[in-house]
């Protein structure tokens, strides 16, 4: 009689930890890992494949999509869910199946966008993998290459945090031949683990504040909490959808403005007033938005590299603008008198990166398109500031003229990830420097002292709008949060938590327990 298995491998990718989605894994200790099944030819030598009984259920409505990876080869996949005792698994199949499988692959860890399954287990053991990688001798530049059967593991206590360093040259030349650590084998057991915890009242994932009132959104729930300046609560149930396990940051973002508040995300534009009122605006699915006093921009994303633009104000009417192809919404922000956006297209068959331009939009709905940028805009997540508007690209600079092309870059000291302005706050995120690279230890003036525990951290850092020069930075736990600033001019983000940044250079942030304070109002 087959029985299910209570200890499973899982090979949590390299990517994943040092993104800092997944926290270094501890024997002994709980952990939680989004999951993939990939499935892999039997290998008695290799213990990260295993041979698995599950339930095969749809996903996707059940209709495949054609893969077509650039090289001349195409194939239709299906994305199944794989449901097992105490674990499902995303797969991405060239064979259709349903109901009840019997499947021999690997369970990876991955980054939560990829999937919607998810593994619980205490950590019984740890051991880094590592592949040999190879380039062919006579061809200098080419890339190298994972070797087949050429896998290893060695066993320890505790993951590490980065593994972007850990390379160990083998063989007489390092240049044709290496070994890169790609990740951690763990063995879960699935069955001496604790209840999981209660959902908290709230999951702040959007902030927007106004005056001192702030409006903070729920990751999953149709939930947005008002907080006055005294820190009263009113909670606002908004007619929207529950988002099970999502994978992304936002499902839904927040706009304050004097009388209330804008809501938009994938279900929709929702409005909520200070006295109380949820009035559902439209049911588009929103890709994002901006908001100039009460005036919302969000746009909505009909197909892949198209845009749609929906300009809203209370009490009146939306102003649709005509489905474009303009490409891929980059980034959006409000400038003087209006918004600017930047939209980058993208090869559907490769995602190969093609040119970007801007579009302005009035108060007044007018729309004024840029020709194509000659300027190539490369890094993953260019973002723009208004104030003058600006693309930040990577490690460069590019003021918006008039006509909506760029100035000659101005060069950063370093790779930012992300930021964005607000008024007069302009911000950055990036990794902690080490001091080995191009910036050095910019924007930190020499080296610092993080704070001593477990969890990886990102520096926040507040520059001069005028000058660019760093004003502090306060290490947070999100690379990507949501950022607003008070009238007091407290700034506030949402990372792992509401979180006030002190202006003081190092300082931790203040946690602003949200849920807590909606539990309290729920008993009054």
């Amino acid at each position: 009689m087959w029985r299910p298995q209570t200890r499973l491998p899982v090979l949590v990718t390299a990517v994943s930890i040092e993104d800092g989605e997944t926290p270094p894994p501890e024997v002994g200790a709980v952990a939680v890992f989004p999951l993939l099944f990939e499935e892999m030819p039997a290998d008695p030598t290799d213990p990260s494949i295993v041979t698995l009984g599950a339930v095969a259920e749809p996903l996707h409505s059940g209709k495949p999509a054609l893969q077509q990876p650039g090289d001349g080869r195409q194939w239709w996949d299906w994305t199944v869910l794989l449901r097992g005792v105490g674990w499902t698994a995303t797969w991405y199949t060239r064979r259709p199946v349903l109901g009840q499988v019997e499947v021999t692959g690997r369970l990876i860890g991955d980054l939560s966008y990829a999937t919607t399954g998810r593994i619980r287990g205490r950590v019984r053991r740890i051991r880094v993998a590592s592949d040999q990688y190879r380039r062919e001798v006579d061809q200098p530049h080419s890339p190298f290459r994972p070797v087949p059967g050429t896998r290893r593991y060695r066993q320890v206590t505790t993951s590490p945090r980065s593994f972007a360093h850990v390379v160990r040259p083998t063989g007489a030349d390092p240049q044709i031949e290496r070994t890169h650590e790609v990740g951690v084998l763990v063995d879960l057991d699935l069955t001496d683990v604790p209840p999981p915890p209660l959902r908290p009242s709230v999951i702040p994932a959007a902030i927007s504040a106004h005056n001192c009132d702030l409006w903070v959104a729920d990751r999953e729930l149709p939930l947005v909490v008002h907080l006055d300046a005294d820190r009263r609560v009113r909670e606002y149930i908004v007619p929207g959808q529950i988002f099970d396990a999502p994978p992304a940051d936002r499902t839904r973002s927040v706009w304050a403005h004097a009388d209330g508040c804008w809501v938009g995300g994938w279900d929709g534009i929702f409005h909520c007033t200070r006295g109380g009122t949820v009035e559902a605006i439209t049911d588009t699915p929103i890709r994002d938005g901006a908001a100039h006093a009460q005036t919302l921009l969000a746009v909505a994303v009909p197909d892949r590299g198209t845009a749609e633009l929906i300009l809203a104000r209370p009490g009146q009417d939306l102003v649709r603008h005509p489905v474009e192809q303009w490409g891929d919404l980059e980034s959006m922000t409000t400038c003087e008198g209006g918004f600017v956006l930047l939209f980058r297209r993208r090869d559907p068959s490769t995602g190969a990166l093609g040119a970007a331009r801007l579009v302005r939009v009035d108060l007044h709905g007018t729309v004024t398109v840029g020709a194509p940028l000659e300027t190539a805009v490369m890094s993953y997540r260019p973002f723009l500031i208004g104030l003058p508007p600006a693309i930040v690209d990577g490690t460069s600079a590019y003021r918006i003229l008039d006509d909506l092309t760029l100035a000659q870059p101005n060069s950063l000291p370093d790779h930012v990830l992300g930021g964005g302005q607000i008024d007069d706050l302009l911000w950055i995120v990036g990794h902690p420097p080490d001091g080995s690279g191009r910036g050095q230890w910019w924007p930190l003036p020499g080296p610092a002292v993080y704070p001593a525990d477990h969890h990886q951290y990102w520096l926040f850092t507040r520059l001069d709008p005028v000058t660019w020069e760093p004003i502090a930075s306060i290490p947070i736990r999100s690379p990507r949060p949501d950022v607003t600033i008070d009238g007091a001019g407290t700034v506030w983000v949402t990372a792992a938590g509401v979180h006030a940044l002190p202006r003081q250079h190092m300082n931790p942030p203040e946690l602003l327990d949200v849920a807590e304070l909606l539990d309290r109002s729920r008993l009054r």
